[in-house]
């Protein structure tokens, strides 16, 4: 088992002479440092699967690439989770929904696309299960292997929870609700119809939201 984490995409925003002017058709010079940061991540991930075909490993290895949050609001760049609100820090989309890839030649088919959220969680039960391990319902997590092969449909999970603090959020099948105290106040969205959160509903639905929030 390997985890690798890259620093990049992260501040200090830093890339070689090399990167940056490979992207000379970029004119704003912080994202221009940004996508040369991006370049060379893709050429560290591209190492790691070369690595694997030359052992001969990468038809029957799983690969699982994800990102921890979204783009922060100190990097400078005002569009960097477009079209998601929020940023890195936040429960927002535009802080928590990331780039999800799973690749498994042998035990997964092309293309697979699931539905709905799936989470860091699931990666332990993922793999254990695909490890041939036995069923741990203790686990936090779902086994996602059922839904890459296209034998469940749907969502992994109906309810996900995130907590920073005083700072809560619930999803509940497309429904989210987030309640701060610093702000005092919540946030009710249907994802569905609203997936990028510019439409408050926690006043048309007051029942949604904990006294401690209203």
């Amino acid at each position: 088992m390997l985890y690798l984490s890259f620093a990049a995409v992260h501040t200090p925003l830093q890339a070689t002479r090399e990167d940056y002017d490979a992207l000379s058709a970029i004119p704003d010079h912080t994202q221009r440092v940004y996508g040369a940061m991006v370049r060379s991540l893709d050429r560290g991930v591209g190492r790691v699967m070369q690595a694997l075909r030359e052992n001969g490993l990468d038809e029957n290895t799983i690969v699982i690439f994800v990102s921890d949050n979204g783009g922060a609001w100190y990097t400078g760049l005002a569009d960097i989770n477009a079209p998601f609100r929020g940023w890195k820090s936040t429960f927002f989309e535009g802080g928590i929904r990331t780039p999800y890839l799973v690749r498994w030649p042998a035990g997964l088919p092309r293309g697979t696309h699931i539905p709905g959220p799936a989470t860091h969680m699931d990666i332990f039960a993922t793999a254990a299960a695909a490890a041939g391990a036995p069923n741990q319902p203790q686990l936090d997590g779902v086994n996602l292997l059922p839904y890459l092969r296209g034998e469940a449909q749907g969502a992994p999970s109906q309810r996900l929870f995130w907590r920073s603090g005083p700072y809560r959020v619930v999803r509940d099948g497309d429904w989210k609700l987030q309640v701060s105290e610093t702000p005092d106040r919540a946030w009710l969205f249907n994802l569905h119809d609203d997936p990028t959160e510019q439409h408050d509903l926690s006043a048309q639905q007051p029942n949604a939201s904990p006294p401690c929030a209203r």
